[in-house]
């Protein structure tokens, strides 16, 4: 089978190429999806494994504009994700046509005889129907929704991150001026005894 597989992340999507290649398919990779899609359109695959959160077109835009397209609509659409990990992420990524929602980490077992049976079971269903104009709109709304909710989260983490950093900033501070407290008044000392002796 040939497989392109989809990651920002440099090291993940070398596992993926070589745990796909060292079973005999043949790998093609791109760091984001409009690479994807260039690569896609040049030479198409017989399957696609994306992550969803990446730089310049994510996940959700990739299966979005990936099904906009006759030629890739048939092809079998997998996620691979570790950050959009959610029943509602899942639910949106297939309500966009994606046909598997997989969570980061697999085994790799497990993840291959995973994919391969995807592919084998979804290629004779696929269709390349587009959507109406209102379900777009709809399809649109749950994006942005689902984006804004995932920043949301990163905001509130940051946020806790944040104030955690700065108790353990004012933790070392009272710690540090309670040391050079202590060093000035043992200091006084042995000055004081210097000046004694």
């Amino acid at each position: 089978m040939r497989l392109l597989v989809v990651d920002d992340d440099a090291p993940s999507r070398y596992l993926l190429e070589s745990v796909f290649s060292a079973r005999g398919h043949k790998v093609e990779s791109a760091s984001d999806g409009e690479e994807a899609l260039e690569k896609a359109r040049a030479n198409p695959p017989e399957m696609i494994i994306s992550d969803i959160l990446m730089p310049v077109v994510d996940g959700y835009r990739l299966c979005i504009e990936w099904h906009q397209d006759a030629r890739l609509a048939p092809i079998v659409f997998a996620y691979y994700t570790a950050t959009y990990v959610e029943d509602a992420d899942e639910d949106f990524a297939l309500s966009l046509g994606a046909d598997a929602f997989l969570r980061k980490p697999m085994e790799t077992h497990t993840l291959i005889h995973t994919i391969e049976k995807i592919h084998r079971e979804t290629k004779v269903l696929k269709r390349s129907a587009k959507r109406a104009p209102a379900e777009e709109i709809a399809v649109m709304r749950q994006y942005n929704e689902r984006l804004v909710a995932k920043l949301e989260k990163k905001v509130a983490d940051l946020q806790k991150t944040t104030t955690q950093l700065r108790l353990t900033i004012d933790l070392l501070s009272d710690e540090v001026s309670a040391k050079d407290a202590l060093i000035r008044r043992l200091s006084d000392e042995l000055a004081k005894q210097t000046t004694s002796s």
